[in-house]
């Protein structure tokens, strides 16, 4: 038989749980497929992911939130700035009237519903950098790279509603008119000489459990200079200009202060936090050595196994308080850190493509996060272990998808939008993390 047919009878099978053959009497001794399925232990760590992709298109996150398990989470927003026309002609002698800001909500990230309307200072600043492809992670970006001076002018108390309007200085307006026309006409160039803006939000004070991430939509937001100009004969005339908001780059500067919750065997409770924050990490070396030990074990050929199906187990608990999962990821899924030449990414597994595959969402009548790692693991038992790598590694992150109509397929990443917090069972608990693994061995 084919091994083509082979897996087409294992994935058919593969919700079998207790041990069975199949078709025995009409497959070789050589080759008779009997299916099995085990559960083991499985390693985990809780790691700060580094390097995070947070770019965005037309979206931007500011705020903070503290609390007392994960501590403080701050995140700024950077975003180019670019002409609305193709082409601006100022006029003589140009003056700015006023120039300001209007942000519209998408939505705000809250642990503590009562937060949604606190009252926020977020400043405005212009980066002292151009923005571009490189800067795309939640490290990319710090208080070097933009004038520490705001160029928000008055207020700037945000309480979450629709939208967020801040006047921005005479003098950020002027800098506008000293431009040359060539360069208002280039996107590209403009971001050489007028670079974007950086917003950036206060902390929440200390003692308090308090804050809120603000999204806004950056595609519905713009920058609206209005002013005046001479004429050909010489008449003051009036004129407003827009500006669009991270058309060409966005990215979410951010950072938590969950570091103290790193272990290397979180026994009591696994913590998950959203964006840059802490998150599940599954050693490579150390899971093949847990299913290699065990093959050893009861004496099975680990390079005759193959994986019908293939799934990790992350539970926990139901409290009895029905707002408990507001906060919680919706999904949970392995990801490897993908490195090229240029870049770094989070990539959840291709298992996730696959609709019929566990896709590692919240099941909260089994209080569980499953997901399918089959195509994972078979892999990863072929591997030669003394060549595995950090990039193998598996780490358990939120994930959003993005449906692409013009392609009509949809696109997984991991998740560069919400941020949650979310409380698993630890590895010394009853219901703890494991690997439901159902193979055969290949005689």
């Amino acid at each position: 038989m084919g091994l083509a047919a082979l897996l087409t009878l294992f994935f058919l099978s593969s919700c079998i749980e207790t041990d069975s053959t199949l078709g025995s009497a009409l497959v070789p001794a050589n080759q008779d497929i009997s299916i099995h399925s085990v559960t083991l232990d499985i390693p985990v760590s809780l790691r700060m992911a580094d390097s995070l992709q947070t770019t965005v298109s037309n979206s931007a996150r500011v705020g903070a939130i503290r609390t007392d398990d994960f501590g403080l989470f701050h995140a700024d927003a950077a975003f180019s700035v670019t002409p609305a026309t193709d082409s601006i002609i100022w006029g003589k002698n140009p003056k700015v009237r006023n120039i300001y800001l209007n942000l519209v909500r998408d939505t705000a990230l809250v642990v503590d519903d009562i937060q949604r309307s606190i009252p926020q200072n977020i400043y405005v600043h212009q980066l002292s950098v151009e923005l571009d492809s490189s800067m795309a992670y939640h490290n990319s970006l710090g208080p070097g790279d933009y004038d520490p001076k705001p160029i928000s002018d008055g207020g700037c108390i945000y309480t979450g509603g629709d939208t967020y309007e801040v006047r921005l200085s005479h003098a950020f307006g002027e800098k506008l008119f000293q431009i040359p026309m060539a360069t208002l006409d280039s996107a590209e160039l403009f971001m050489k000489a007028f670079y974007g803006l950086y917003l950036r939000c206060d902390d929440p004070d200390e003692d308090l459990n308090a804050g809120r991430i603000n999204v806004f939509d950056l595609s519905s937001s713009y920058i609206y200079l209005n002013y005046t100009y001479e004429d050909d004969e010489g008449v003051r005339r009036s004129k407003t200009v827009t500006f669009n908001l991270g058309e060409y780059y966005a990215v979410t500067a951010c950072n938590s202060g969950a570091r103290d919750l790193e272990r290397e065997d979180p026994r009591d409770i696994i913590y998950v936090e959203g964006l840059c924050g802490i998150k599940p990490h599954i050693d490579a070396r150390e899971l093949r050595a847990v299913v290699a030990s065990w093959a050893e074990e009861h004496d099975l050929p680990i390079e005759n196994m193959l994986v019908a199906k293939a799934t990790l187990s992350f539970p926990f608990e139901y409290d009895g308080d029905r707002t408990q999962f507001d906060h919680f990821a919706k999904t949970l899924f392995p990801c490897k850190r993908v490195r090229s030449s240029k870049r770094v990414n989070y990539t959840p597994l291709d298992e996730i493509n696959d609709t019929a595959l566990e896709n590692g969402a919240i099941n909260r009548s089994k209080l569980t996060y499953t997901s399918n790692i089959s195509l994972y693991l078979q892999n990863l038992l072929r591997k030669d272990p003394n060549r595995l790598t950090a990039d193998d590694d598996l780490w358990m992150m939120p994930t959003v998808s993005v449906y692409d109509s013009y392609a009509s397929t949809t696109y997984y990443f991991a998740d560069y939008y919400y941020y949650t917090q979310s409380y698993l069972n630890g590895t010394a608990d009853e219901r703890h993390p494991v690997l439901n693994l159902t193979y055969t061995i290949l005689k």
